[in-house]
């Protein structure tokens, strides 16, 4: 989409003209949203253009900002330098503007109740929740309308979870965003680039929580609460929960924190490092693959050993060719202001002769073709003598995300700002911190991996948890899966009869087979006592498929077959495994039966005759079940009719039969008739017309005994 300008805007109203123009002329521009994070505009715009001089700051830009939302609105904040010919325009998402709606205090039971605190100081905006948590919610202190959403202590995200999905001037507190459409992400089919990296500052070994008395300054500590995880040196982690006690309550204050800090726990992750995945993928708006912000999605990629299920958190949607240009997959955190450090990599993963070439290529042409950026001189320790070197992206330390920085102690580079992390680094002790090296030839002493692989990726050794990727493995006999006890939880073997096997355990007592024998497949899940539960497979040589159910003593109490002639047939048997009901399928119809506790058919259909044997057929009749009775005034409609002997056209069905036909009944008695459809010929309610009858042999009856007293007394 062509981005349209805008001079301003009226809160609540997304305007439909073109305002200023359409910006035919930019460069491009491209649209990042951060699950709980940020969501912004960078637009590149030349020089020379028609609207050049109406890019200033404050001004509105309407741009598609996904595949699935309205244009969105975004407001610039920042106009940069002209620089060979062209500047960058940054904008934030009209929700910002929320930053500038100020609420002194209030308080909410719920999550839909914050929603409705919050959008009372918000006027023209509309601010709610999909989900119904009960929780209560608390402004401690001024401040704006937009901090409230997440990103401090006592936020809508940090009391009652969820992801904000900002639309305009609607913002939607929902329970998730995203959904599984099944789409899986690898290497050759739409993969086109792709980084992995570790980020382990959310690591804790313990949590503590406490409250600070604002009018006294004491101090409440709480119960420290180990997390479980276990490292060479402790990480605790202290967490404050004043904003959020009640100091009204019954519960001691102590109590209150230690719920607060078991909440804490199980909403975030402290135990395992967050895994962070950036990635290019090749996708189409309408195509299988789309991936939207939140979606759960599988990646393969082999030369890095990621075999992973992930949520999408980060989207970069390049607006002129209208489609994602990256995505961000990782673990979700609930802080609102989280972003996760990725660095893209055109490189290959493989060290070989090509991949070298390539990466000098590569570097030679990233540096000799740099143009702009910021080289400055710092005074670290404020003492009137500059002491490191910085090159930055902007010439502010505190704007700056992208920083080289050289002091004494060494030489690194952050994409995260002045403050680091520096996740490559070469320090004055000798060392070298890259997440990943192009080299010709490496040559050392000691070589700590974590992960060996070959130089196509085809093959990986993971030295930290022991797991192997083997292109070609091979195995003679068997091979068998051990816990930490060296009990066995599963083995595949071949027996000396060439039968194959697959066995699962739970203890010590298989759970689940799955064999190739002379009879076929077979797939057995089997009961604790090692009982078979259910049976997927064949009976005999050359036998149809077959699936049964057992019970407790072992009897066949359900069966679904497929037999020789591919007839299908399904039985269902008592507890002591006699036949109780069927159904199957032939060349000729299908056909059921019903028995009794000797197997004998009491219910039998046949589906190629119609025909359907029962001893009795009763109907539901119930005074309780009947309303607006009345007597019969139509009964002797029935007379009008025509009785008719015929042959039904379908042989099987039988020859002369008597009866009515359908079309004739529903002329006189329409209600006893279910007119005919595409697919199905009239049928008639012969049961429902023995009321009429019974009416009318009534009234006969009557008029005969009137008759016969009329006689008698004439006789007389």
């Amino acid at each position: 989409m062509i981005p349209i300008l805008y001079d301003s805007i009226t809160v609540g109203t997304v305007p439909t003209n073109y305002g200023r123009g359409a910006l035919s002329d930019c460069l491009g521009y491209e649209v990042t949203e951060k699950k709980n994070g940020s969501y912004e505009l960078v637009m590149t715009y030349p020089a020379t253009g028609i609207h050049a001089e109406d890019l200033t700051v404050g001004a509105i830009i309407k741009a598609k900002a996904n595949y699935t939302d309205d244009p969105q609105l975004f407001f610039i904040y920042r106009v940069g330098k002209t620089i060979n010919g062209s500047f960058t325009c940054n904008a934030r998402h009209i929700s910002y503007y929320l930053s500038g709606k100020v609420i002194t205090s209030g308080t909410a039971a719920n999550v839909a109740a914050a929603c409705a605190l919050l959008q009372s100081q918000a006027t023209g905006w509309t601010i709610s929740t999909n989900k119904s948590t009960a929780a209560s919610f608390k402004i401690t202190e001024p401040s704006s309308v937009r901090s409230w959403f997440g990103g401090k202590a006592g936020s809508l995200i940090d009391v009652y979870g969820g992801e904000w999905h900002f639309d305009n001037f609607t913002c939607r507190l929902l329970a998730t965003r995203g959904a599984d459409r099944g789409v899986t992400i690898r290497y050759g089919k739409n993969l086109t680039e792709l980084s992995q990296s570790i980020n382990m500052e959310n690591l804790a070994t313990s949590v503590q929580g406490y409250y600070k008395d604002t009018q006294t300054g004491a101090v409440t500590l709480g119960t420290k609460m180990p997390t479980g995880l276990q490292l060479s040196y402790p990480r605790d982690v202290v967490v404050d929960f004043s904003g959020k006690i009640d100091t009204q309550s019954a519960t001691p204050i102590a109590a209150q924190i230690n719920v607060l800090t078991a909440k804490y726990m199980s909403e975030h992750i402290l135990y395992r490092a967050i895994n962070s995945i950036t990635l290019n993928i090749a996708q189409e708006g309408t195509g299988a693959d789309r991936v939207e912000l939140g979606d759960t999605v599988k990646i393969y990629f082999e030369a890095l050993g990621i075999t992973a299920t992930t949520r999408c958190v980060a989207v970069t949607w390049d607006g002129l060719r209208d489609r994602y240009k990256a995505a961000t997959f990782g673990d979700v955190r609930a802080d609102i202001t989280d972003t996760i450090a990725t660095a893209q990599k055109e490189a290959a993963q493989a060290v070989t002769t090509d991949a070298m070439v390539n990466a000098v290529n590569r570097a030679t042409s990233l540096i000799t073709g740099n143009s702009g950026g910021y080289v400055v001189l710092h005074d670290s320790d404020n003492d009137g003598e500059p002491d490191e070197i910085l090159i930055m992206n902007t010439p502010d330390i505190a704007t700056a995300t992208k920083v080289w920085r050289w002091n004494k102690s060494g030489l690194g580079y952050s994409s995260t700002g002045y403050a680091g992390s520096y996740g490559l680094a070469m320090t004055a002790d000798g060392e070298i911190v890259a997440d990943f090296i192009t080299t010709g030839t490496l040559s050392a002493n000691l070589i700590k991996a974590g992960v060996l692989s070959d130089q196509q990726g085809n093959s990986t050794i993971n030295m930290t948890n022991g797991a192997a990727v083997m292109n070609n493995f091979k195995a003679k006999s068997g091979f068998e899966l051990i816990d930490s006890s060296s009990v066995t939880k599963a083995w595949f073997k071949i027996e000396p009869t060439g039968e194959t096997e697959l066995f699962l355990f739970k203890g010590t007592t298989y759970l689940a087979t799955i064999q190739a024998s002379q009879y076929g497949g077979r797939l057995s899940l089997h009961k604790t006592n090692s009982k078979t539960a259910v049976l997927l497979g064949t009976n005999a040589m050359n036998d149809g498929g077959l699936l049964t159910i057992y019970n407790e003593n072992d009897k066949s109490v359900a069966s679904l077959s497929a037999n020789l002639t591919d007839d299908g047939e399904l039985i269902l048997r008592n507890a002591s495994g006699t036949q109780c009901a069927s159904m199957s399928a032939a060349s000729t119809g299908g056909s059921f039966s019903i028995n009794n506790n000797a197997g004998t058919a009491k219910i039998y259909g046949y589906g190629s005759t119609g025909q359907l044997t029962c001893v009795s057929l009763t109907q539901t009749s119930s005074r309780k079940v009947k309303e607006n009775i009345k007597p019969i005034e139509d009964s002797a409609k029935i007379l009008e009719l025509d009785a008719v002997s015929f042959d039904y056209k379908e042989k099987t069905q039988g020859a002369d039969k008597r009866g009515f036909i359908a079309e004739d009944v529903a002329k006189v008695l329409p209600n006893l008739v279910t007119p005919e459809t595409e697919d199905t010929p009239a049928t008639l309610d012969y049961i429902g017309m023995i009321p009429y009858m019974q009416d009318v042999i009534k009234a006969q009856a009557t008029k005969i005994a009137e008759l016969e007293e009329r006689l008698t007394k004439l006789e007389g």
